[in-house]
């Protein structure tokens, strides 16, 4: 793991709270097992920018603040589907992608989490946790997943390939030489 500074810490609060704030606060909740949301997004970016353990930590931390503040106790599924978010696209991106990304290797690597994610991990914490049928389940969730695969595709491939990318990846390597 590399070692941790300062502006990854910082960087990596702010993804949390983006998520926090587009889980909890922008999310259209549909029933007690959909929600449509663009809280990921900013989790596969701490992945795609820190590698797999900060965007782990970001995943389940902000899992597990949200659970806090919406006052209900974490779902183990859902949370290994959160330290996904974080950790598929890193290492999607290293060994699978050789650090080469484009948006159609973006929407391969959210595809990816949406099948072993939404639509594993989470279904099934969902049925365990609800008994909501399977039928019922992956009906809706396969619409939602769809969709959100797409969303965040887009949103994810536009701020990943935008200045802000160099931005962040710049500031962390003036950190380092500067210890140097």
């Amino acid at each position: 793991m590399k070692k941790l500074n300062i502006k990854t810490i910082a960087f990596a609060g702010v993804l949390i709270a983006m998520n926090l704030v587009l889980a909890r606060v922008l999310a259209i909740n549909i029933g007690p097992t959909l929600r449509i949301t663009l809280s990921t997004t900013p989790i596969f970016l701490a992945g795609l920018w820190f590698g797999p353990a900060v965007g782990g930590i970001c995943g389940v931390s902000a899992d597990l603040l949200g659970c806090m503040l919406q006052g209900y106790a974490p779902n183990p599924f859902i949370l290994v589907t959160s330290l996904l978010s974080g950790v598929l696209p890193a290492v999607m991106k290293k060994y699978l992608f050789h650090d080469r990304i484009n948006l159609w290797k973006i929407a391969v690597i959210v595809a990816a989490h949406g099948l072993i994610g939404s639509l594993g991990f989470t279904t099934v914490g969902l049925h365990i946790f609800y008994g909501t049928p399977w039928a019922v389940l992956y009906t809706t969730r396969v619409i939602q997943t769809v969709a959100l695969v797409i969303a965040n595709s887009i949103l994810v491939s536009i701020l990943y390939q935008s200045p802000l990318t160099t931005f962040v990846t710049r500031e962390l390597a003036v950190q380092k030489v500067s210890r140097y």
